[in-house]
């Protein structure tokens, strides 16, 4: 097992919102993956969450956090300016406990150097996550400003880890077909099941009697991920799914 490095005590992508970014239809990508975890659980090597300075290049749509040899200082970071394509990913006040990351996307998963690490603007980066294809549901809505009734669902390659521990109060989201979302993310760190879903999806609150460790899917090399995005700015990660493959 890769051994991670202390600066990896940071978080995921999550939701990417920014007016430039142009994600192609899911459908068009061709892209399809089997629904098989790729990663059962963790022991060791949990790190806390903290800010996550991220960078996402809008032409390859990539996205990397700072890390390795030379990252961005946290109380640099408001003056950190990436030039074009790179933009600064946002802020975002994050739900789970503690995360696991444990290679960059398009690694084979039996390397033995499992990070992807670039230099740019001084500093050193690793590879965190690509974006693949976004869906809509029920039918396409503003990328960046989701209208009330309708959900952005992006498909992403992370191959990372979220753990919620036991006694966590969690939020659930469903289409009531069997799939099903957790909560990892707001814009203003108050969750909030007032929210206007499309036709028979709902959403819950539930205690944990159990922790939940959620990691990604497709099997293998593999590292899938669906987050979903509302009209409030919470985001979500698919944890179960209705059918064999995504899409069905």
């Amino acid at each position: 097992m890769m051994k991670l490095k202390a600066f990896i005590t940071l978080a995921l992508l999550v939701m990417i919102a920014t007016s430039c970014v142009k994600i192609d239809l899911l459908e068009d990508t061709g892209i399809r993956y089997s629904t098989v975890p790729s990663i059962g659980s963790a022991d060791t090597l949990w790190t806390q969450i903290g800010l996550a300075k991220e960078i996402i290049n809008i032409n390859e749509q990539l996205v990397f956090i700072s890390g390795g040899e030379n990252p961005v200082p946290i109380e640099n970071w408001n003056d950190f300016k990436p030039i074009f394509p790179w933009l600064k990913n946002i802020d975002r006040q994050l739900l789970f406990d503690s995360t696991y990351f444990y290679r960059s996307p398009g690694v084979s998963s039996n390397c033995s150097y499992c990070q992807i690490h670039m230099d740019y603007k001084d500093h050193t980066w690793v590879k965190l996550a690509e974006i693949i294809g976004i869906t809509y549901i029920p039918d396409k809505t503003d990328l960046n400003d989701v209208e009330p009734g309708h959900l952005k669902i992006q498909t992403i390659e992370k191959c990372q880890l979220l753990y919620y521990k036991a006694g966590s109060t969690v939020y659930d989201l469903t289409d009531n077909k069997g799939n099903y979302y957790i909560m990892h993310a707001t814009e203003n760190g108050n969750p909030s099941i007032d929210v206007d879903l499309p036709e028979e999806w709902t959403i819950s609150t539930r205690v944990l009697n159990t922790p939940i460790i959620l990691g990604p899917f497709g099997g293998g090399d593999y590292c899938y991920y669906n987050i979903v995005g509302d009209h409030l700015g919470q985001g979500y990660h698919q944890y179960i799914y209705a059918n064999d493959y995504f899409p069905e």
